[in-house]
């Protein structure tokens, strides 16, 4: 949930409460202000009666006066007049609100909790009893003046609120609107991009962040270019040394490893002429010995400077490779994709593939226990200003173990990638096995077509 929801909903349950506190406020204080009204309205209504019943002494029909006087009461709000023979036993029929009159709901009635009382006068004229005015307090109209209020309370309350929450939520949206920014440029420095900047805007304390954000990514960038120069020296170093190993191997101890062999054959002939059977046969073990020693020799030459790279271009050597690996394992079919018409000129980003596909063949014939694997080198976003090279490898093995830490030879692959401005990823295939894909930003300098 979002900061903006979250505040957006305290804000509202903050104004349901406000609302719901004087609404409740209302309902509490009704019960106190129906009896008050009530009680008012039976005390003016006994007045008024004992001042008829006086008008009526030495009348010629008080019964008939009586009962207009009832008659004309008997709209009175708040209370209800009835003459009655025997005052008590009507007392009863009083106490209950005339559901005729109360518009309010009867759950609402009984929250106010309204009760109703009756004052008893006996009517009596002339010395003659003619029964007993009930003046019944009656709570409906004020239980509806009650209701009427808080129902507009809570409809002018709620609008009122509804719009106060609109209202804050748009002013709350715009104050927040630089965070959303921010977080957009924190992603893109997290993906690698420091190139992003964010735009100061709002209040003092989001122009301060935005400038420390900023800051940091010209730092970032700096940090990124010095060590994509420092990669780029260490893949040097390391490639003149690999050169330097492989020149004493080849100029050094090829030679000697030749010399050997040589000497060993001749040794081998001289002994099978004068019929030394033994010896021959150690003088033949040395001689294979010697060439597998020339055969390794040969492999580890091709690992420390693959020779076709710098005749041929990389995918030559990415063939040549391909085709070593698969003389070496025949379980594994080994696919490689190339376009023919790519050329890569820049000597240092070829290395850096042909390592890359280097070590993932060297994992997958080593660990992934796979039939197959295919190498796709493609070129994407052609017709664009910036078109990328995509390496990808995979194959259909055991894939990556979960937890477990990455190796070196993947790691440092990583680091070279990122050296030329490039992004390396690696997992498990959804269908099983394992891949890994390079993709590495170009220029119209690096690349040519060979139909050009």
């Amino acid at each position: 949930m979002s900061l903006k929801i979250r505040i957006d909903l305290l804000f509202g349950l903050l104004l349901f409460l406000g609302l719901a506190a004087d609404i409740g406020r209302m309902v509490v204080t009704a019960r106190s202000r129906v009896q008050a009204e009530g009680q008012a309205m039976t005390r003016i209504s006994r007045d008024f009666a004992v001042t008829a019943l006086a008008n009526l002494q030495g009348t010629a029909n008080p019964e008939a006066g009586l009962r207009q006087f009832v008659e004309r009461l008997g709209a009175l709000r708040h209370v209800r007049i009835t003459l009655a023979a025997d005052g008590r036993s009507e007392a009863a029929l009083q106490l209950a609100p005339d559901k005729d009159r109360l518009s309010a709901p009867e759950w609402f009635y009984t929250l106010v909790g309204a009760r109703s009382s009756i004052s008893i006068l006996p009517a009596i004229v002339d010395g003659r009893r003619l029964g007993d005015l009930v003046i019944a307090e009656d709570p409906a109209d004020e239980v509806n003046e009650v209701w009427q209020d808080v129902s507009t309370l809570a409809l002018t309350g709620g609008a009122i609120a509804l719009a106060a929450l609109l209202g804050a939520s748009l002013i709350l949206a715009r104050t927040l609107r630089p965070l959303t920014d921010y977080s957009r440029a924190l992603g893109l420095l997290g993906n690698g991009d420091y190139s992003v900047r964010a735009e100061p805007e709002g209040s003092p304390e989001f122009i301060d962040l935005c400038q420390k954000l900023n800051a940091l990514a010209r730092a970032l960038a700096g940090l990124s270019a010095s060590n994509a120069d420092l990669i780029r020296r260490l893949m040097d170093v390391q490639e003149q040394e690999r050169r330097s190993i492989a020149h004493e191997l080849h100029d050094e101890i090829g030679p000697h490893l030749f010399a050997l062999r040589a000497n060993a054959a001749m040794m081998k002939s001289a002994l099978k002429e004068r019929g030394l059977d033994d010896l021959e046969r150690r003088a033949t073990a040395t001689c294979d010995q010697l060439e597998a020693l020339q055969v390794q020799n040969r492999r580890i030459l091709r690992r420390l400077r693959p020779p076709a790279l710098d005749d041929l271009g990389l995918g030559p050597a990415l063939r040549v490779l391909v085709q070593g690996w698969s003389e070496t394992d025949l379980r594994v079919d080994v696919e490689l994709d190339f376009p023919d018409d790519l050329e890569i000129r820049d000597p240092r980003e070829s290395l850096v593939l042909y390592r890359l596909v280097q070590e993932a063949l060297t994992n997958i014939f080593r660990h992934a226990k796979a039939s197959r694997a295919q190498i796709v080198v493609s070129l994407l976003d052609v017709d664009t200003k910036a078109p990328r090279l995509r390496v990808k490898i995979e194959d259909d093995g055991v894939g990556f173990e979960l937890g477990k830490p990455v190796g070196l030879g993947l790691a440092g692959m990583q680091e070279r990638v990122r050296g030329l401005g490039g992004s390396l990823s690696f997992g498990s295939s959804p269908n099983g096995g394992a891949y890994v894909e390079a993709i590495i930003p170009q220029t119209g300098v690096n690349l040519a077509s060979k139909a050009s």
